[in-house]
Parts: structure tokens; C-alpha cells; sequence
């Protein structure tokens, strides 16, 4: 039986949220995914020098992919790391999005007042909701962001890294996790493992924005959904996607195959990338 912990799959880092990898997962037809080499994370904007520097020097970062729409690259931009390429991979139509969800993050006031009412509204709006990975999934610029994800990886020079993120590192960087390694061939329940990782790395944050709302008053039927919006991950959201790809598609590769336009060579060239024999 495999173990995978906290400790196996962190990146070390400072300050970098949510910072792990995909490295060391077990495949079903025995072999692991190589070590150091597929990263994922929240945003880099709070990283420390130190975790800059980490991500240099120990896991040889080549490449940046983000899932954010512009508003928040703008509001937020990546840190400049000499020879690391930052490609943009938006996730979601900005078309679809209200603007006044997106102006709040321009806002210079960060009161917590302030975080919480526009939390409020964004509950309320259900901006975030339990068939958002499915639309993410079924729309074109969420087909278009995560094809380009896979171009990236098969264009990674050897021995280089790669890192993939969104806002938190958890929704749109969690589905992103999910279609690279259904690719690789890791099994389900280690896919989902990882997705609920998430969980386990931000537990502190968690507790921490959940205080947070029992001081506003939030009750307790309604904490889940709040949280949700903030560092949480909710299992539901990640079974509906798969569910999704399984009856519209066959399978998960069925989507990677037909509704991302990836080859079975190209999947095949992934494996010979990112897989090895051995577990370290």
C-alpha cells in the first residue's frame, strides 16, 4: 500500500501556500512519477526569497504555468526569476465573470470587514459552486488553458521543472493535477488523495479564516461554502468532474484525448517524461 504524506509531497518551502508535487505517486501499471520535476502551488506572490530561490536552485524551475484570469495576474503579477518562462493558461472565461467580484481585488481597503463582505457576496452570487469544475471542463477557454498546460510539460527541457498554479492552488490547479496524472496513469483514489492535500497543507489557514467567520457570525450550515470560496477543498466538486468525464467522454483520457486534442503519442511521450522505475 502506498503512502503518501504531507512531508513526502511538500516542496519545503517558507512562505509559497499550498506548495507540493506530483512527484512519487505510484502508477497502475507499476512505475512513479519522477521526483521534483511537476510542481503545483498557490500564487508565488507571498513566496520568500528563500522559496524563489529553492525553486532555482533545487527544482531547476524552468517554466510557470498560471490558470489566473488577467485581472489577477495584474493585481498580483508572478515574481521575475532570471530563465523562468511565465506562460498564462487562463482556466476562465472572464466574459462569464462579474465585474464587481474582479473589481474587488484592486481594492487598496483589506480590512477584514471589507474580505468579508466581499466574501459574503460572493457566496451569495455562488461564484463558487459544486459543477464549477464541470463548467471549467466544458468550456472552451478551460479546454484551450489546460491543453496549453500539457504543451508546456511535453516542451520542458529535461531535468527541468515545471510549475502550475491559479489564486489558491486548489480548484482550477487541482483539476489541472488531475488531468496530468490521469495521463500518467495514477489511479483515482490517489488522484483524489492529492486533490484533498489541500486540506491538509492549508489546515492552519483553514483554521485560522473559519475563526474568522464565527466572529462574523457565520453559521455553522453555512461554513462549508465559505470556506470553499477561501483555502478549502470540497470532494464533491472534484467526483462531479470525474463523473462528467466518465459520461460524456468514457473516461478521463477520453477527455484528454478528444476534448484537449492530445494524441496517444503525446501521452506516451508525457510517460517516457515524468515516469520512472523507481520511487525516489
Amino acid at each position: 500500500m502506498n503512502c503518501y504524506t504531507k512531508e513526502s509531497q511538500t516542496l519545503g518551502m517558507e512562505k509559497l501556500i499550498n506548495a507540493r508535487e506530483l512527484g512519487g505517486y505510484k502508477t497502475l501499471d507499476g512505475l512513479f512519477v519522477k521526483r521534483g520535476l511537476i510542481l503545483r502551488s498557490a500564487k508565488p506572490v507571498g513566496a520568500s526569497e528563500a522559496d524563489l530561490l529553492r525553486l532555482q536552485k533545487v527544482y531547476s524551475l524552468a517554466t510557470i504555468a498560471d490558470f489566473r484570469m488577467s485581472y489577477e495576474r495584474a493585481a498580483q503579477p508572478n515574481p521575475f526569476m532570471q530563465g523562468v518562462e511565465d506562460e498564462w493558461c487562463p482556466i476562465i472565461d472572464e466574459n462569464l465573470i462579474n465585474p464587481n467580484v474582479s473589481s474587488g481585488e484592486k481594492s487598496d481597503d483589506k480590512s477584514e470587514e471589507k474580505e468579508f463582505a466581499r466574501l459574503t457576496y460572493i457566496v451569495k452570487i455562488k461564484m463558487v459552486y459544486d459543477m464549477m469544475y464541470v463548467d471549467f471542463l466544458k468550456g472552451a477557454q478551460g479546454k484551450e488553458g489546460y491543453r496549453k498546460f500539457f504543451k508546456l510539460l511535453l516542451a520542458l527541457p529535461e531535468g527541468k521543472s515545471l510549475l502550475f498554479h491559479c489564486s489558491q492552488g486548489k480548484d482550477r490547479t487541482g483539476l489541472g493535477a488531475m488531468l496530468i496524472l490521469s495521463a500518467l496513469g495514477v489511479d483515482e483514489k490517489t488522484i483524489l488523495q492529492d486533490f484533498l492535500f489541500t486540506n491538509v497543507f492549508n489546515a492552519d489557514l483553514i483554521a485560522s479564516e473559519r475563526a474568522m467567520l464565527v466572529r462574523h457570525k457565520v453559521p455553522e450550515s453555512s461554513m462549508m461554502e465559505y470556506l470553499t470560496v477561501l483555502d478549502m477543498v470540497d470532494e464533491r466538486f472534484m467526483q462531479n468532474a470525474l463523473n462528467y468525464m466518465k459520461e460524456t467522454y468514457g473516461s478521463v483520457m477520453g477527455y484528454i484525448h478528444e476534448a484537449l486534442g492530445i494524441t496517444e503519442a503525446e501521452v506516451m511521450e508525457l510517460k517516457r517524461k515524468f515516469l520512472t522505475q523507481s520511487e525516489s
